[in-house]
Order: structure tokens, then C-alpha cells, then sequence
């Protein structure tokens, strides 16, 4: 069973994905601020290199 931590990175990144790193574009996505974003993207190593592999 997945972690509710893997399961947000994991929508993170799906998110990201799609608006192809346009971090205001998916910040209002997820509802939350660019700052808290780009938090959220350095707490879980997300890096666009993952982001792309990640499937």
C-alpha cells in the first residue's frame, strides 16, 4: 500500500507532467501557492528528469 506522501508526489508529478512544468499553471491545479509547490517539489526530489521517466 502506498503512502499518502507517495501518492501526492506521485500526483505532483502528473500534474507537472501535463502543464509541462508551468509551475503557476499547476499550482492553481493543485490549488496551493507556487511557493508551497516548489516546497513540496524539493521535500520529494522531484526533478523533471523522474517526472518523465515516471509512468
Amino acid at each position: 500500500m502506498k503512502t499518502l506522501q507517495e501518492i501526492r508526489k506521485e500526483h505532483i508529478c502528473k500534474v507537472l507532467e501535463k502543464t509541462h512544468w508551468d509551475l503557476k499553471e499547476a499550482s492553481t491545479i493543485l490549488e496551493i501557492s507556487e511557493d508551497v509547490l516548489l516546497k513540496e517539489i524539493n521535500s520529494a526530489g522531484i526533478t523533471k528528469v523522474k517526472v518523465s521517466h515516471q509512468k
